[in-house]
């Protein structure tokens, strides 16, 4: 495999919510205790399940992003095939998958219903007013997948799969934005779609502070200063991610800064000990 194929791989898995989503599992597992060799193996299993839904998303709108002349799609301009992002999809879900057992069995129930969630959203939940459930489902099932592949499992509290779930909501609708217009080339009719950019800006404003201040206020052993000065950071940068998401051109640095706000609320998460 020549070393441009691989790069058109890996660009077409988009490693950059891959490597945020796994960081976040490995990053939550040594908050809760978890030892770093399980919290890095934590990582690398969350890590394959997201290549799995990142080049599955590829490879099944591998019509819509020619419709869209979408060059930036290594299927698009040429330098990866449609048939080997199947193959990539495919296997990195079955290793996914497989590897989860060495949590446990209910551990890998929880990442089935991940890698359903992704696939769902890209074989044709993206399409409709069920779009959000995905992310909603996929975001919130992290936390409770790394608190089950503890070496002695335990389930995490109730708020801490709120606050995922709610990050995850404003992901999906600071992810849609910048492609709002090539989508309705192909036909595309999300919920960020339905509900139009105005409304989509204000989700994002409202749904990922709320994440942070679920954070700040149940855990237990945060000091009031890290909370207060997290709470106010996060404030800012989702601020200005739903101003970027108003803009007339929707600007994808919006999702870099939700993923800045994510890092920051794990951050807290590490910090409050007493989950």
């Amino acid at each position: 495999m020549t070393s441009k194929k691989l790069l058109a791989l890996i660009n077409s898995s988009h490693p950059i919510p891959c490597l945020a989503v796994a960081s976040f599992a490995g990053l939550l597992g040594l908050g809760l205790g978890i030892a770093w060799d399980r919290s890095m193996l934590i990582f690398l299993v969350v890590l394959l399940q997201q290549i799995s839904v990142g080049l599955s998303n590829d490879w099944l709108d591998y019509k819509r992003d020619l419709k869209a002349d979408r060059k930036d799609k290594p299927t698009v301009n040429g330098t990866v095939k449609v048939s080997e992002l199947k193959t990539g999809a495919i296997g990195a879900a079955v290793l996914a998958q497989t590897t989860a057992f060495i949590f446990g069995s209910t551990a890998a129930v929880v990442m089935f219903v991940m890698l359903v969630a992704g696939w769902a959203y890209n074989l044709g939940m993206k399409s409709n007013w069920t779009s959000v459930v995905p992310y909603a489902v996929g975001f919130g099932a992290v936390p409770v997948f790394v608190g089950l592949a503890s070496t002695e499992p335990f389930w995490v509290q109730t708020w801490v799969v709120a606050a995922a779930a709610l990050l995850g909501v404003s992901a999906h609708f600071a992810n849609v934005l910048p492609d709002i217009e090539a989508d309705k080339l192909t036909g595309v009719n999300s919920l960020p779609h339905i509900l139009g950019q105005r409304l989509s800006a204000l989700a994002i404003a409202g749904t990922a502070p709320l994440a942070t201040v679920l954070v700040v206020t149940q855990s237990k052993d945060l000091y009031p200063t890290v909370a207060a000065v997290g709470l106010v950071l996060n404030i800012l940068v989702v601020g200005l991610a739903a101003a970027l998401s108003i803009k007339a051109k929707p600007s994808r640095a919006a999702f870099s800064l939700l993923i800045l706000a994510s890092l920051v609320n794990v951050v807290l998460l590490m910090l409050g000990t007493g989950l």
